[in-house]
């Protein structure tokens, strides 16, 4: 399968508090599923519908992000909740270096257990303070 996306995703599993989304001026909670410089995936009570502008101010324990917007690319009903996939529009140029490095080591990460190697993890690795993998030191 050939990847569309221009930059790598990481899922966001220690979130332990909701995300507020400001749509029109109003606040609509979220969790944060995954994440890129380029997008978000999101589960959501409200049917926000495509094409929808967002804007996003992310300040949770452990990742903090200066207010960034996007368009809602689909939305897909998965029971009481939807499913929601936001292209990023705006963020701050040093947000998406630091996205795009937390990604890399999470991929990293990734290969290294497929491969089964010994040292997988890192106190260096930016993913880290995110990371609820086993093989964490």
């Amino acid at each position: 399968m050939i990847e569309k996306r221009k930059s790598r995703r990481m899922p966001v599993i220690k979130f332990e508090e909701p995300v507020n989304l400001n749509i029109g001026g109003k606040k609509v909670p979220g969790v944060i599923l995954d994440i890129s410089a380029d997008g978000i995936q999101l589960m959501t009570y409200a049917n926000i519908p495509v094409g929808s502008e967002i804007f996003l101010e992310l300040d949770t324990k452990f990742l903090k992000l200066k207010q960034l917007s996007g368009k809602v690319v689909w939305s897909h009903l998965k029971g009481d909740m939807y499913r929601t996939g936001i292209n990023i529009t705006y963020i701050d140029t040093l947000d998406a270096k630091l996205l795009n490095r937390i990604a890399t080591d999470y991929n990293d990460c990734e290969k290294k257990i497929a491969l089964g190697a010994p040292d997988v993890c890192s106190k260096k690795c930016s993913y880290c303070n995110l990371c609820a993998k086993t093989q964490k030191i």
